[in-house]
């Protein structure tokens, strides 16, 4: 199945001429008009109260009518002194008011399902397609200050995009649009605050705990369930969640790996066996060039193709779930960046940021449009940051800038791999979680602490399974661990006798092949619209140096190049 729905709103009144393969033809329904999948009623709420339409695209964690929901959203519109009262959820709702034409949008708290609006004279539409929106425009300008930030980063910085005029909506906010859909007001109805409370762990983990089950229970209620297992703790930690009292249709897990001796699968394999779910475990196939298309509709280009892993498993996973449970953003906020201080926290930019191998990208592709590239991206940080230096505690507030920028541009764009085939769950990003953390003090999740005190609490057997980063379980980690030097030179020697190849990134699997270097060409030296911005000649120099001597930094040049042309060719020469 699919799970993608598409509306859009535009000033003609007119359906767009684009739409993805996956899903039925433009259909109006009332001022909307929508493409949706055969399975779409599962994604999408619709009310009407007095004039005004909602439509709701995606699943709240929070049992509530669609009538409620639209109340919700009028208290606010009517008087936008009050709260909104947000449902913790994966979803953005549109309130069109059919009088006057006018129209409401309202994210949820961390931005997870992606929409946007486009400006242009006469010209004005919103949807959740990307695709749609730039095909539509007449005037397409590439926006170099957002493609800096995403070729520098891996993601676009704020409400940027590839094209000048495009936005996309930003989380925790509401925009109201005259009926020519112009943007009349933009205001966040919640922000950032750090209030630490400290209090003994249980006290946390008990709270944690009910709101996962509270998020898990309503979400996966009467439906086919997978979950994807790796060696980590995230997954782990919801696969005990979700085989204690929720009512699904079934329950299945997956797990990949780079080789069929990678630890992750016998980790992913112990977890299941030890809940009794059935487990597809697979080793991570080649399969990016055959699948291009898909990933490209998918992800939209918002995230480099090749790191779509969710791919891999798009065919069992259309065959076996409605909903597929992800564990992303767990690690965020159950541990720390280790920063302490004002110059760690803007240095942070630089190296936990800014991607190795940009420095290509950069000198090559920017410098005609950009003239201090650096200068820019620090700007921005900075610009993000200072606006929550009221915040102490500076780690906080890296982990506000991650979660408002690369959590919201990187991870979720990457999540939308899943739809392809089923709808995502988040439990970490359900908005009463977000409230927890904000009283959790930053000493409390270092280092993971409260989360292997919550597994250790609630599920023993699972504590005793290794950990992956550590290769140790919970009980030893702390004291038989691979972070020993001497064990780590043992386990080199292993690698070096055995003459296993260590795989540990997906361009290696991509990219390190005849074929694989066939497609890079392809897609690179004869795209009209890259060589006039990138000289063939650089481009040749760059593909050889790299086959040449292949490092993780070269690796992402060539992925994020391959991305940036794929989106060239998308929009300007089909």
């Amino acid at each position: 199945m699919c799970a993608f729905c598409d509306i859009w709103l535009s000033k003609s009144n007119t359906a767009p001429s684009y739409k993805r393969r996956t899903n039925k033809d433009w259909e109006q329904q009332g001022n909307a008009w929508l493409s949706l999948p055969d399975n779409s009623l599962q994604f999408i709420r619709t009310a009407e109260a007095m004039s005004y339409q909602l439509v709701l695209l995606g699943q709240l964690y929070e049992k509530m009518s669609n009538n409620e929901m639209l109340d919700r959203c009028l208290n606010y519109i009517n008087n936008s002194k009050r709260k909104f009262a947000e449902p913790a959820g994966h979803y953005i709702a549109f309130v069109i008011d059919k009088t006057n034409g006018e129209t409401h949008v309202f994210t949820n708290r961390l931005g997870t399902y992606h929409a946007y609006w486009s400006e242009e004279l006469g010209n004005n539409a919103i949807s959740t397609s990307y695709f749609a929106l730039a095909k539509n425009r007449k005037d397409k300008k590439l926006d170099w200050e957002g493609i800096t930030g995403f070729l520098a980063m891996g993601y676009f910085p704020d409400d940027s995009s590839y094209l000048q005029g495009i936005k996309i909506f930003e989380p925790a906010s509401y925009y109201h649009f005259d009926s020519r859909l112009q943007l009349k007001q933009k205001t966040r109805y919640w922000d950032w605050t750090y209030e630490p409370v400290y209090k003994p762990s249980i006290e946390y983990i008990s709270n944690l705990h009910w709101i996962i089950e509270q998020s898990l229970s309503v979400s996966a209620e009467n439906r086919r369930v997978v979950i994807p297992i790796s060696g980590g703790l995230d997954s782990r930690m919801l696969t005990g969640a979700l085989t204690e009292g929720i009512h699904y249709k079934s329950l299945k897990a997956f797990s990949y790996g780079y080789t069929d001796t990678s630890p992750e699968l016998k980790i992913a394999k112990q977890v299941a066996d030890s809940r009794a779910i059935e487990i597809h475990a697979y080793t991570m196939p080649n399969y990016l060039f055959d699948k291009l298309d898909t990933i490209t509709e998918a992800v939209e280009l918002f995230q480099y193709v090749d790191g779509t892993r969710q791919a891999s498993a798009e065919e069992w996973l259309r065959e076996n779930s409605d909903v597929v449970v992800g564990g992303h953003w767990g690690d965020v906020w159950m541990d720390s960046a280790h920063i302490t201080n004002e110059n760690e926290l803007q240095n942070a930019f630089g190296t936990k940021i800014i991607k190795r191998g940009s420095d290509w990208l950069l000198k090559n592709v920017c410098v005609t449009q950009i003239n201090n590239s650096e200068r820019l991206l620090q700007d921005y940080f900075y610009r993000f940051t200072n606006k929550y230096s009221h915040i102490d505690d500076v780690d906080f507030r890296f982990k506000i800038y991650k979660t408002d920028q690369w959590s919201f541009r990187w991870t979720v764009a990457s999540l939308r791999m899943y739809q392809q085939a089923a709808f995502p769950i988040l439990p970490f990003y359900d908005s009463r979680l977000v409230d927890l953390f904000c009283n959790i003090p930053t000493s409390t999740v270092c280092n993971r602490a409260l989360q292997v005190e919550y597994i250790k609490q609630y599920y023993k057997k699972l504590a005793k399974i290794k950990w992956q980063e550590y290769d140790a379980d919970l009980y030893t980690y702390k004291w038989m661990n691979n972070r020993n030097l001497a064990y780590r030179a043992a386990k080199k020697l292993q690698r070096t006798v055995s003459s296993e190849k260590t795989i540990q990134r997906n361009w290696e699997v991509f990219f390190m092949t005849l074929h694989g270097r066939q497609q890079i060409e392809t897609h690179l030296l004869n795209n009209r619209t890259l060589n006039e911005i990138v000289p063939v000649q650089k481009t040749e120099e760059l593909i050889n140096d790299f086959y040449r001597k292949p490092t993780a930094a070269g690796g992402y040049t060539i992925s994020m190049l391959l991305t940036f042309a794929l989106f060239l060719e998308k929009i300007f020469e089909s």
